[in-house]
């Protein structure tokens, strides 16, 4: 392992041990050994759940976010203002979709930072004019390769393409001849669905891609090996589900030269505090404590290996820390099962992280019944609470708000919730240097 991953993932142990600031607390409860990010200010006019859809470059990063609001548009754009979307696109993508009217109005300006592009919902040259003048970047959709929409292509910066709008030659053709007529515009394909499709789309000269792909597992095969500081990552969380012995933990650890560098480096993080440096094994895991460890090796698990799929791996674990921390803090439920929740939403893309059948990893982990049913399909007890996320993340907010109200959730707290689960995920990525 290099150093500069075992700097990241100090980092994070670290950010996941501060404590709360009980001043700063959401609505809903928070684990007494996760940091608090609090909401944003949501006024009545701006309380509605931001959707956000994942955009993911040629290297499989996560580059930034489709952001949007089921709201009448200016009340839309005040809710992203209030989620403090120009923040965040002060260093990663934010796309915006807006109207034609709403740039003539001058909605946009507030929202305006160095990464916002400006989704129109219609081909008009005057709005193209006026987001060009005020310096923002501009992304059309309803494109076509008609000689009227040239002059408006030359001026854009993206064009957004929907897979499944157009027959696949059609669809080809399409992507091919934006790329040589317009070579300076950045072409992003939306409804892509597995690997596959990005892959035909890249070779098509696409440089974003929007979809469900990212959390799809590309190839899972059964008989697949787990490299040897995963297993060791998965032994050590049996051992610690279990309460088992401190020498027993020991033990396994020291069969892995990467693993007891690893704890080590996180028990000598700043943030514990020690004034003479810990050396050993035991010491380590006195200082970090049976609950905060184990959140460390799970999340971890997204960045051992180092292989190929590193920046693929970095952008699952910002959507699976995103949905951990909103099901755990979505509700009142006692704090143990709110700790279930956070690693049903973390757990819940390794098989896709890994490739291999949720089944074969359930089989190695010793999880709850609870935990257990929910990853194998069963539903159970968070059954619900796992569709829910997932029909968020996947923009189905009026689905997710009947499993919400069957489940008793204040729905009126869910948007400061949701805000505060994303914002605590970006959080953790930039304390890593993930960004």
């Amino acid at each position: 392992m290099s150093d500069r991953t075992g700097e990241i993932n100090v980092g994070l142990l670290s950010f996941l041990k501060s404590k709360p600031d009980a001043a700063a607390t959401p609505a809903a409860p928070v684990a007494a050994d996760a940091v608090a990010v609090p909401p944003p200010a949501v006024s009545d006019e701006t309380a509605a759940l931001i959707t956000r859809t994942e955009i993911v470059d040629k290297r499989q990063r996560l580059s930034g976010y489709r952001f949007a609001a089921a709201l009448p548009e200016p009340a839309m754009l005040d809710a992203l203002l209030a989620a403090q979307v120009p923040e965040f696109a002060q260093s990663r993508l934010a796309l915006v979709p807006i109207s034609a009217e709403a740039v003539a109005a001058g909605l946009h300006l507030p929202l305006a930072a160095p990464h916002t592009i400006f989704l129109l919902d219609q081909l008009a040259a005057d709005a193209v004019a006026a987001l060009r003048a005020a310096g923002s970047q501009i992304a059309l959709s309803g494109i076509s390769l008609k000689e009227e929409d040239a002059a408006l292509l030359y001026q854009a910066d993206l064009a957004v393409v929907s897979l499944h709008e157009h027959p696949l030659a059609e669809f080809q053709t399409l992507c091919k001849q934006l790329h040589l007529r317009h070579p300076n515009l950045k072409l992003m394909v939306d409804g892509v669905d597995t690997w596959e499709e990005q892959r035909m789309c890249l070779s098509w000269g696409a440089s974003y891609f929007m979809g469900l792909f990212l959390t799809t597992a590309e190839h899972v095969d059964p008989d697949a090996r787990i490299d040897q500081s995963r297993m060791t990552s998965i032994e050590l969380l049996n051992l610690l589900r279990t309460d088992a012995e401190l020498p027993a933990m020991i033990e396994v650890a020291k069969r892995d030269p990467g693993m007891t560098y690893q704890v080590l480096q996180w028990a000598n993080a700043p943030v514990n505090g020690q004034a003479t440096k810990v050396t050993s094994l035991q010491q380590a895991f006195m200082v970090l404590g049976r609950n905060q460890l184990y959140r460390g090796l799970t999340v971890s698990m997204f960045r051992l290996g180092g292989g190929a799929n590193q920046e693929r791996d970095e952008s699952l674990l910002e959507v699976a820390l995103t949905r951990a921390r909103f099901l755990e803090t979505c509700s009142k439920l006692p704090q143990a099962k709110r700790d279930e929740l956070f690693l049903v939403g973390l757990l819940s893309l390794f098989d896709v992280l890994l490739g291999v059948p949720m089944a074969n990893l359930v089989g190695k982990m010793h999880l709850s019944d609870d935990i257990r049913e929910v990853l194998l399909g069963n539903g159970g007890v968070y059954g619900p609470y796992l569709t829910m996320v997932l029909l968020l993340q996947r923009d189905k907010v009026e689905q997710a708000m009947a499993i919400a109200g069957e489940l008793g959730l204040d729905i009126d707290s869910l948007p400061g919730v949701g805000q505060a689960a994303f914002q605590w995920a970006q959080e953790s990525m930039k304390h890593t240097g993930a960004d």
